[in-house]
């Protein structure tokens, strides 16, 4: 019974966020005020110009001198003002997430011996309650921060075993160094490899991340990082070092895995009065696995669910992560594609090497197109051109999506996974969003006998934003 209370009082709280909302215009392919923060957190959230103008005038009159502060494009928060607090020293933005799925899985006989009955499973579920604040401290050059936590006594996003009412998702602080693009980032954020991996989960192509990102590559981990846009801001570079001892309660600094992370950006073709872009993009990840061993795993693209693929734990000495990534953007147009490979050193096991890829390519049959953060090197959320509570339709949005991912490589059988998406996504306004999406999952494993197994999912998923 408090389940539901809780439940039933945090959704009247999200929907009556809709009531204070204005309209909004569709963003710039590109952003006019580009010289923003890297706030690394789920919800991508970002400022519009008359917003920051409105807010920031006392940058105008002499405090902040000719640097804008970096709030401004990133943050891109709601039109709306009540969750805000604005001082001269000082703002700071109050943000909330929830996302609630509904599942069906379809099975044969195969799929059935291979992972189980998933019937228990066709059910609806909280994918994510998140909440925390965003902002600036307001110094001649401003520093942005973020804190972002999970609210777990009502979601299922993490170890059924952890017994904390909260998670600790972000908590950074991004100080200028130099120049003017220059940034250090300090705290628990996302490592700068992957465009989808630093975009916000719910405002990506489809439901969930790829099987071979969330395989292969880290959530968030604790560290710092420096960055900085050249070449007319056409590029970006950023390079991080990170330790996650403080989330080990059994390991001290030097005995956690050491972790350099670095990634390039480009925007190899700009076109703005036609609404097109060309990103490139490549990162390195070099693990120095102290703690002894490793392991890779990962379900079939919908949360829930266990490892469908799993390496197991094997011991190795380091690993060496390549991500490259590509995204075109042509109007209503968004095509994407990454590939990663996870080469480890562990020569009792032939030096296994994994990998996998996605293509992906959404469509916007009500005409919007989405922004591009050069700041970032992300792709950013959307705002409809006819919001639904002002006589439109709100945005209505076609994603398909195939992704691969093998696990199986020298002593290792860890199994391999394909994975092929069709969905809609509705955005009736910029803070909600409606999922529709089938997937059919292919399995293949030889870890003791080799088997071959079909899955179809479809789900369904509502998403509230206050920002």
């Amino acid at each position: 019974m408090y389940r539901k209370c809780e439940l039933l009082f945090l959704v009247f709280l999200l929907s009556f966020s809709l009531l204070h909302a204005e309209k909004n215009n569709s963003l710039s392919i590109v952003s006019d005020d580009i010289n923003t923060s890297i706030l690394n957190h789920d919800m991508n959230i970002s400022a519009y110009n008359d917003w920051n103008n409105s807010i920031y005038t006392w940058n105008a009159a002499g405090t902040g001198g000719s640097y804008p502060p970096l709030i401004s494009a990133d943050l891109n928060a709601s039109a709306y003002d009540w969750n805000a607090l604005n001082t001269r020293w000082v703002n700071m933005r109050a943000a909330a997430l929830g996302a609630l799925d509904l599942s069906h899985f379809n099975q044969n006989n195969g799929s059935v011996m291979h992972v189980g009955d998933m019937s228990d499973y066709n059910r609806v579920d909280v994918r994510g309650i998140r909440f925390g604040v965003l902002g600036t401290i307001n110094f001649d050059k401003p520093w942005t921060y973020v804190g972002m936590v999970s609210l777990n006594s009502l979601t299922k996003d993490f170890n059924s075993t952890t017994t904390d009412k909260f998670t600790l998702y972000d908590a950074m602080v991004g100080i200028p160094v130099w120049g003017e693009y220059g940034r250090m980032q300090i705290g628990k954020m996302k490592a700068p490899i992957s465009m989808e991996r630093i975009m916000g989960m719910v405002f990506e192509q489809t439901m969930e991340r790829p099987t071979h990102l969330d395989a292969l590559l880290d959530s968030r981990s604790i560290g710092i990082d420096f960055s900085d846009m050249i070449f007319d801001q056409r590029f970006t570079w950023k390079i991080g070092v990170f330790n996650n001892w403080l989330d080990k309660d059994d390991l001290s600094f030097s005995e956690a895995n050491q972790e350099v992370v670095g990634r390039v950006t480009s925007v190899a073709y700009e076109d703005e009065e036609k609404e097109r872009l060309l990103h490139l993009g490549a990162a390195y990840r070099y693990v120095d696995i102290r703690e002894g061993t490793v392991s890779y795993e990962v379900g079939p693209e919908q949360w829930f669910v266990g490892s469908w693929v799993d390496t197991g734990n094997f011991a190795a000495d380091a690993s060496h992560t390549v991500n490259l990534e590509m995204s075109y953007l042509d109007g209503p147009l968004w095509f994407a594609t990454e590939y990663t490979s996870t080469s480890v050193d562990a020569p009792q096991f032939g030096n296994p090497t994994f990998s996998g890829y996605h293509i992906a390519v959404n469509y916007f049959l009500t005409g919007e197109h989405r922004g591009y953060n050069k700041r970032r090197g992300i792709v950013r959320r959307i705002t409809p051109i006819l919001d639904f509570t002002n006589g439109g339709w709100g945005a209505i949005e076609f994603s398909a999506r195939y992704s691969t991912l093998d696990l199986t490589d020298g002593a290792i059988k860890g199994g391999e996974m394909d994975i092929s998406s069709l969905g809609l996504i509705w955005h009736p306004r910029r803070d909600t969003q409606f999922h529709m999406q089938w997937s059919r999952t292919r399995l293949n494993t030889t870890d003791i006998v080799p088997m071959k197994s079909d899955s179809d999912i479809l789900q369904f998923r509502m998403v509230i934003v206050i920002d």
